[in-house]
């Protein structure tokens, strides 16, 4: 009897010996094939949306980290135990583009500009903030039913001419755009524009549009009796006309919709950069009224925007 127990006791042993071992030879994903690692350029109103609206959309069983640049740069260990990697906001792409990791990387509140200068990775996958140029000029022709657009870029972010001529010639446009450099005033560039151009397209460029100058573009195109239109709702409630955007909502809602395929089906690839596939109109009818300006309704414009993603 006494032989036959140590006998058990030590198939038992050995049993949980080999157990063990493989448990250790497993990678750190497979003990967290669901945790999810959502990683903050900072602590505000706007990602603490998209989380709330990600993690509501999520399927399944997901475990969600959720910490800021500051938390993970004194311990970052959190990199490596997680199954799929979250980053909303520049900063906290800058700071997982600088560690090694080879799980799916998904960035959110990327804008256009910032994807093309970013470091590209292949299995990193943009969510872009900002709308196609195509979006924006069909809103500008449904809203105002305007053709003479001008447009302000950097020299090292403006848009090819031959993508001009092609929206220009598909949309039925005059495109105009001037190059900003540094150093320059942009309130003049926005004056020269408005003298030969019928609305002023605001695209997101901090060293164009930004506290210092907001003020003075949009007083100008108040001067010129000019509207201008934004990627931002905030400049439409500081006086531009309208603008067409993505809100914290609708980001949360596209990031979810990608993590759920990543976490349904282990072969899925996404396309290295996307655009939003939800979107928003705010319309400023005081300023409309004090431009003396009829516009389309918002309803239908959204209506034409959407059957024309469709296409």
């Amino acid at each position: 009897m006494e032989n036959g127990f140590l006998y058990h006791r030590r198939i038992l042993k050995t049993s949980r010996l080999i157990i063990l071992t493989g448990l250790l030879l497993l990678s750190p994903q497979s003990f967290a094939a669901n945790s999810i690692l959502i990683i903050k350029s900072g602590d505000n109103n706007f990602f603490n949306r998209t989380v709330e609206q990600l993690i509501n959309q999520t399927h399944g069983q997901a475990k969600f980290h959720i910490k800021t640049v500051d938390d993970l740069k004194p311990d970052d260990t959190l990199l490596n135990s997680s199954a799929i990697i979250i980053t909303l906001g520049m900063d906290a792409a800058i700071f997982l583009n600088d560690k090694k990791h080879d799980q799916p990387v998904i960035h959110s509140y990327i804008a256009e500009f910032q994807y093309f200068k970013n470091e590209k990775r292949d299995n990193h996958y943009n969510i872009i903030l900002d709308q196609p140029l195509q979006r924006y000029l069909s809103f500008i022709k449904y809203l105002l039913g305007k053709q003479n657009i001008g447009i302000i870029k950097q020299q090292e972010n403006k848009i090819k001419q031959e993508t001009l001529n092609k929206l220009s010639s598909t949309l039925n446009l005059n495109l105009d755009q001037q190059v900003f450099e540094t150093g320059d005033n942009p309130v003049n560039i926005v004056r020269d524009l408005l003298q030969k151009n019928d609305v002023l397209l605001s695209l997101p460029d901090p060293e164009i549009y930004n506290r210092q100058s907001l003020k003075g573009i949009l007083l100008t195109t108040y001067r010129q009796n000019k509207p201008m239109i934004s990627y931002s709702p905030a400049h439409v409630r500081s006086g531009a006309l309208a603008a067409i955007f993505s809100s914290p909502e609708t980001i949360g809602n596209q990031v979810a919709e990608m993590l759920n395929k990543f976490l349904s089906d282990s072969q899925f690839i996404p396309t290295q950069y996307s655009y939003a596939s939800e979107f928003d109109i705010l319309i400023n009818h005081r300023v409309a009224r004090s431009l003396g300006i009829k516009l389309a309704d918002k309803n239908e414009i959204l209506k034409q925007l959407k059957m024309e993603q469709i296409k």
